[in-house]
């Protein structure tokens, strides 16, 4: 869904119209086509931004962190949720800056396969103990539980949780997600820059 990067590195980022859901649209497009695209458009817009963030905490990788915009890309439907695709966006990003694998799982990812997990039988309590983790990790500003409630199932199961853990991000790991050779043509959203991929 993501639009190309050429394009992407000659404009000034994304700055979708908001008229897609008109109901002349939806008349010619048909609803559901109207709903894939509107996400589309709003994961783009909340990849720039959080781009943009990360950026800002760590201007000296902001070469690699205006790369990373592929690694943003999921077809995952619970990612449609901005606070979902925007915890899931910020944990690949923090891997791009410490260096670290992008191909497991993110705590945002896991929380979506929990929340799958969880309509289809009720969630033993190694899982409600991996669910809260995840859910603190991936949306801190957001609790589900009380910190108290969430140490006492860390105390209760904390290696069966890890375990867990360990299993669900390797379960949901893409082969794909990583960064791989990087070509720039010395433009960033129209601007030139001194980017360190520009080919010599």
């Amino acid at each position: 869904m993501l639009m190309s990067l050429p394009i992407r590195e000659m404009t000034g980022g994304f700055h979708m119209p908001k008229m897609i859901d008109t109901p002349a649209i939806v008349q010619l497009l048909g609803y559901d086509t109207v709903k894939v695209l509107d996400t589309a458009f709003n994961q783009l817009e909340w990849a720039e931004d959080e781009i943009r963030r990360a950026i800002r905490r760590s201007p000296s990788k902001a070469n690699e962190l205006y790369h990373s915009f592929p690694l943003l890309k999921t077809d995952n439907p619970r990612m449609a949720v901005e606070l979902v695709y925007r915890g899931h966006c910020r944990e690949l990003l923090k891997r791009v800056v410490s260096g670290a694998d992008t191909r497991p799982g993110t705590a945002a990812e896991v929380c979506c396969l929990c929340s799958y997990m969880s309509t289809i039988a009720p969630l033993q309590m190694p899982a409600m103990g991996l669910y809260f983790r995840m859910w603190a990790q991936a949306f801190p500003g957001v609790p589900v539980v009380s910190a108290e409630n969430r140490q006492h199932y860390e105390a209760l199961g904390k290696g069966e949780i890890d375990d867990l853990e360990a299993i669900s991000r390797k379960k949901l790991l893409v082969p794909g997600r990583t960064l791989g050779e990087i070509k720039c043509k010395g433009l960033h959203h129209g601007v030139r820059v001194r980017c360190k991929y520009v080919a010599k």
